[in-house]
């Protein structure tokens, strides 16, 4: 009886193991295809992906100094990632409401090492504003820090 009992906790702990994982999505290795903003591009099967945590300006807005910013962060976002391959890693919920996958986005060096971690850089040179992320979040303290010292130096966004 005592062996079928730990048979059966271990059986049922196995399953919640797993379905916890089969939920919670690990790194993927990506390549992309074109960036379409700042803070969202395609990859090469055709999905979208929205830099999770921070929002760039628009490229569509009427403000003629806005649309320049969105134009820089866009060309920002270029330079690191089209026609690369990148990889993605998550946090808590990986679509949005229009159904883009929402990733933490990061540059490989050539031995194959995380060497650029993109929203970072995005909010360094001041060309992102963190978008709703609350404390619980992974990058919480770096992007509110970055977010700071590019606020401080008076950088993109924040040079008005």
């Amino acid at each position: 009886m005592k062996r079928n009992f730990s048979l059966l906790i271990l059986t049922a702990y196995s399953l919640f193991a797993f379905s916890i994982n089969a939920q919670v999505p690990t790194a993927r290795f990506v390549k992309v295809q074109r960036v379409i903003d700042g803070d969202t591009f395609v990859l090469t099967t055709g999905e979208r992906v929205r830099l999770l945590g921070i929002d760039t300006p628009e490229l569509d807005s009427k403000i003629i100094q806005e649309k320049n910013l969105a134009i820089k962060a866009t060309e920002l976002t270029k330079s690191y990632v089209e026609s690369k391959t990148i990889k993605l890693t998550f946090d808590g919920k990986t679509k949005d409401i229009f159904g883009r996958t929402l990733a933490y986005v990061w540059l490989r060096n050539k031995e194959g090492k995380d060497s650029l971690f993109i929203q970072a850089e995005l909010l360094k040179a001041g060309f992102a504003r963190i978008l709703m992320y609350p404390k619980d979040k992974m990058y919480y303290h770096l992007f509110y820090n970055l977010r700071n010292t590019a606020r401080k130096n008076k950088l993109g966004i924040w040079s008005k």
